[in-house]
Order: C-alpha cells, then sequence, then structure tokens
C-alpha cells in the first residue's frame, strides 16, 4: 500500500482555514482517476471521508443518501458533463452550499470560464495535480462554502427578525386601537357637560380614566419586554389616589410630581371636571 503524500501548510493558515473535518465526493468515471485522488485527499492534514460517483445518476444517489461539505467533479462523464452535474448539486436541498471543485483531463479556457460562473470554487487539470495544488484548493473552496453558508444564515436571521417585528407590531396596533376608539367614544360624549347631570359627569370621566388606565397599562408591558428583570407591576396606578412607583421606567418621562401653582390667578375649569378629594 502507497504511502499518502501529506500536505504541508504553514501553523496560521491551518488555523486560519483548515477545517477538523470535512466530507468529499469524488465525480468520475475513471476508476484510476477516482483513485489517485482518494489517495491525495487522504493526505490532507484534516481528517476527511471520501466517497466515490462514478457518473450524473450515481452522483444523484449519492446526494439523496449523505450530506458532503467537499465535491471533486470531473468534466468529462460517461452520462452527462460537470457543469450538469453542478447544476444538480445546487438544486438538491441538503448539498446546494457544497463546495465545488472541477477536475478535468484537458484544459478548456471558455469550460473553465462556464465553471466559475456557475459556482466552482475552482479548476484543476488532472495532468497538474499535486497533494499541494489539491490541498490548496480544497481548503479554499470549503472555506468559499463555508463563508457562503454564514451569510445565508445571517440573511435568514435578518428576514426571521424583520417579519417578527412586523408581526409584533401589527399586534401592538390592533391591542392599541380598541382602547384608543373606547377612549374618543367616551370624549365625545363630554362635549355638552355643561347639559349633563354632574353624577353622570364624574361616572363618564371615571370611564375615559379606566380607558387611559387600560392603556397606560399596555405601554408599561411594552416598556417592561426591553426593561431590566427587575422592574415588576405597572406604572400606572390602579385607582384614583394611589401612590406612583418612582422607578417607573415610563413615568421618569412624567413629572411624579404635580407642578407649582403660577403666583397669577388663573380660571377654575369647570367643576365637574375638579379633582375629587381622596
Amino acid at each position: 500500500m502507497s504511502q499518502h503524500t501529506r500536505i504541508l501548510t504553514s501553523a496560521h493558515q491551518k488555523a486560519a482555514t483548515a477545517p477538523e473535518f470535512a466530507s468529499i465526493l469524488i465525480v468520475d468515471d475513471q476508476e484510476f482517476d477516482r483513485t489517485r485522488l482518494k489517495k491525495l485527499c487522504r493526505g490532507f492534514d484534516f481528517n476527511t471521508h471520501v466517497a466515490e460517483a462514478d457518473g450524473i445518476e450515481s452522483l444523484r444517489d449519492k446526494l439523496r443518501k449523505d450530506r458532503f461539505d467537499l465535491i471533486l467533479l470531473d468534466y468529462h462523464l460517461s452520462d452527462g458533463t460537470g457543469l450538469e452535474g453542478v447544476e444538480i448539486i445546487r438544486a438538491d436541498k441538503v448539498n446546494c452550499d457544497a463546495a465545488t471543485v472541477m477536475i478535468t483531463g484537458t484544459e478548456h479556457h471558455e469550460i473553465a470560464i462556464k465553471a466559475l460562473k456557475l459556482g466552482f470554487s475552482d479548476y484543476l487539470t488532472k495532468d497538474e495535480i499535486t497533494a499541494e495544488s489539491l490541498g490548496r484548493a480544497a481548503i479554499s473552496a470549503l472555506q468559499k462554502s463555508q463563508l457562503a453558508r454564514a451569510l445565508s444564515a445571517q440573511n435568514q436571521l435578518g428576514t426571521l427578525t424583520n417579519e417578527t417585528v412586523q408581526s409584533f407590531s401589527r399586534g401592538c396596533a390592533q391591542d392599541i386601537k380598541p382602547i384608543v376608539s373606547r377612549i374618543m367614544r367616551q370624549m365625545r360624549g363630554l362635549r355638552g357637560f355643561e347639559e349633563i347631570d354632574v353624577k353622570d359627569a364624574v361616572t363618564q370621566i371615571e370611564q375615559v380614566e379606566a380607558s387611559l388606565r387600560r392603556l397606560w397599562a399596555f405601554l408599561d408591558d411594552l416598556d417592561l419586554l426591553g426593561g431590566p428583570a427587575s422592574a415588576h407591576g405597572p406604572t400606572v396606578p390602579a385607582m384614583r389616589g394611589s401612590d406612583i412607583p418612582a422607578t417607573a421606567s415610563i413615568n421618569a418621562r412624567v413629572p411624579s410630581v404635580r407642578p407649582q401653582k403660577p403666583a397669577h390667578p388663573v380660571r377654575k375649569s369647570p367643576s365637574i371636571f375638579r379633582r375629587r378629594p381622596d
């Protein structure tokens, strides 16, 4: 059994780019070439699991059964080309982000350009493949694939966050609108307060206050979602005359003490709007 050639890389390069493990699929219709590539892959400076496929149909079968980090794909296959193979890989839900490197027996500039446009990370000819060149191509391809997966995950997270915020905003609007609508109806009932019985007027004012307390409590709930864990309960008083917590985060923007009355006389509001003694 021949001794495997080891790929030597600097410690900095290994720490920065080389993975700890990679599952590799070699797609080539020539058994000799598959065996050679398999030996080179096993000589990488990281652990590998290497599988083989001899054509397009065999590639489909392998993709259905397993997940691969790196796929080495020959251009000339008995039942298709490597360009057809990479389209199959990109359409696979599990292996669509796998790193791909094209391996070919002859060098064609046009094919190389098409391969890179279709997502191949590198293009190597069989006559020029060495342990070092294949190792560099494999590590570079795996690194690009890992970056693409991270960017895709970040984009999905951003999309999910935006959808969550939008859903939360719609939910808040649906909760606030009925309360505001109720307050507006109650305020309209006070337009002709001069003709309303004092007892009825006081009742309507208390209804408005109750609606405002419900709105305030809802805003408190929103505030506590992003507030410290030590915050407890609503900051709005449950009934007239009760104390307002001094530590309330929303009330920090509202004066906790009534402002002093100005020195000059001010016209008093109608008696029904005066604060009742607590």
